[in-house]
């Protein structure tokens, strides 16, 4: 690795401490950022192995404690420095451990009179998802003894908003879980641990109930969905919908097949991947043009605007703060330690609600896209540098790049919840992605001039339907190959994930170099 020199002509200070470290780390020393990372990463650790075990928090946590004070009386007697960081690790394990019981016990011990038919009112809490003939979203009643949350499903119309104070009779009935699928946890990461029987009767008491900044959001995001429905035929409505906010409202069962198919499940999953690879693409555009700093603000514009676009939802949320630190690992950045940019993020977003991190596929989906383009970006980068790629526009190779990264890390969790895996999921992928950025661009500004003059933007969405449909055309040609995709039977799931994954682990392992250049660069 090349040391950039001062102008005084010696090594700067900030890269002979670089060199410093790594020179530690060499001789088997541990690096101190390097110690923030196992601490993190021991927080991650405890929270994930408590999410396999529904254990009374109550029962357990003094036994943390003595093991915890065991610990810490032993460091003063331990002089080895590697075995006081790794006890120290051991302490933020239980201490993940135990925040993870803290929460499920409580949301255990939540009363509520489960299989007694109520009355009871409450304001929605969420924005209602429309799927076909049926809607659902969480109900803030008080009516039980403090504030709490239930889910309600109801039929498609009348069509409730945000917002909305309602009077419900109904069944309170406790969650179970369907088949493989963890339904009480998925509730869990919502603090609900209740829902209501089919069809409740509703009745509409107010419109002015819930927080007015974020019900203006909604309004945003009900506009757009407006726009698309009445200019766009379906499925191509739908479609841009779903790449520009998540929404899954309106896509029948057989394209939603198709679509995991192929392998792009992922475009129209409310995880910020769309706004991560523009992202990605606007600055290995315009890092020749602008400085780093005019990149790092406009990327905090964009960002922003998809958040009010979406709703301001929590898993919208998160993946804003996921593309803002690719955004400054990208630009003003480029010497912080990515690692701990993701432990750190992560780390928090568990600590303030620990289910998302096994029972939130948003969230997983955000972050294993944001490692492998950490990662894995360079690798395939130095692939396409060789000869036979040399006549190919830089621009498409940054896209086709920073997707394929993103698509080999996310592809165990694709197996995980579809149970099969897209044998030309690369191939689609590279046909189909490089065009998100433009789609989403279009059909913003298409919106925008269709708020303004309507007659205008019902033109301008004629643009965003030629890539639509040529999305669609692609998803539903490549679909229908025998050779699509493989279904997995569960039995096997596991074993050939951890075996891709020792193989993509054992890649980054013997390219360590490249990733070490490319960082330093």
């Amino acid at each position: 690795m090349m040391i950039k020199k001062s102008i005084l002509g010696k090594p700067a200070l900030s890269d002979l401490n670089l060199s410093s470290e790594r020179f530690r780390e060499s001789n088997g020393a541990i690096p101190n950022y390097r110690i923030l990372t196992i601490l993190l990463a021991a927080f991650l650790a405890g929270v994930f192995v408590a999410s396999f075990f529904n254990l009374d928090f109550y029962r357990i946590y003094y036994f943390g404690l003595v093991i915890a004070l065991i610990i810490i009386a032993s460091n003063f007697t331990i002089k080895d420095y590697l075995t006081k960081i790794f006890s120290v690790a051991t302490i933020i394990f239980l201490a993940g451990f135990l925040l993870f019981n803290f929460y499920n016990t409580k949301l255990n011990n939540l009363s509520m009179p489960f299989g007694q038919e109520r009355e009871l009112t409450g304001i929605i809490s969420s924005y209602p998802v429309v799927d076909g003939n049926s809607q659902n979203f969480y109900l803030q009643t008080s009516d039980f003894g403090g504030s709490k949350k239930i889910y309600v499903s109801t039929s498609a119309f009348p069509n409730y908003s945000y917002g909305n104070k309602l009077k419900l009779k109904t069944i309170i009935t406790k969650p179970i879980n369907i088949s493989s699928f963890d339904w009480v946890s998925y509730l869990k990461r919502y603090s609900t641990v209740a829902t209501t029987a089919n069809n409740p009767q509703i009745t509409l008491i107010s419109s002015e109930s819930g927080n007015k900044f974020l019900k203006k959001l909604y309004l945003v995001r009900k506009s757009f969905e407006l726009a698309l429905q009445k200019t766009l035929p379906e499925p191509e409505s739908s479609l841009g919908i779903g790449i520009l906010i998540g929404s899954k409202q309106g896509f029948g069962k057989d394209l939603i097949n198709d679509f995991a198919k192929v392998g792009i499940t992922h475009i129209i999953a409310l995880s910020g991947y769309n706004v991560t690879i523009i992202i990605i693409f606007l600055t290995d555009i315009l890092l020749e043009l602008i400085s780093r700093k005019k990149i790092f603000i406009l990327s905090i514009i964009l960002i922003s605007l998809f958040v009010a676009m979406t709703g301001a939802a929590s898993s919208v949320i998160r993946a804003a703060i996921i593309t803002l630190l690719i955004a400054f690992g990208k630009t003003i950045g480029r010497r912080a330690d990515m690692t701990n940019l993701i432990l750190l993020s992560a780390a928090v977003m568990v600590a303030i609600n620990p289910f998302v991190l096994r029972f939130d596929t948003g969230f997983q989906l955000s972050f294993l896209a944001f490692i492998g383009l950490v990662y894995f970006s360079p690798i395939v980068k130095k692939f396409f540098e060789r000869k036979l790629f040399r006549q190919i526009p830089i621009l498409v190779k940054s896209v086709v790049t920073e997707t394929l990264s993103a698509q080999i890390f996310v592809l165990p969790l694709i197996l995980s919840a579809f149970g099969l895996i897209s044998i030309i999921a690369p191939l689609t992928n590279v046909l189909i992605l490089p065009t998100i950025p433009a789609v989403m661009l279009f059909i913003f500004l298409s919106t925008i001039i269709y708020w303004i003059i309507p007659a205008i933007g019902k033109l301008a969405f004629l643009i965003c339907y030629l890539p639509l449909k040529y999305i669609i055309l692609i998803t539903e040609y490549f679909a229908k190959l025998p050779i699509s995709a493989l279904i997995i039977p569960g039995r096997w799931q596991t074993s050939i994930i951890i075996v891709y994954a020792l193989i993509v682990a054992t890649i980054i392992i013997q390219n360590r170099k490249v990733y070490v250049i490319e960082k330093a660069s």
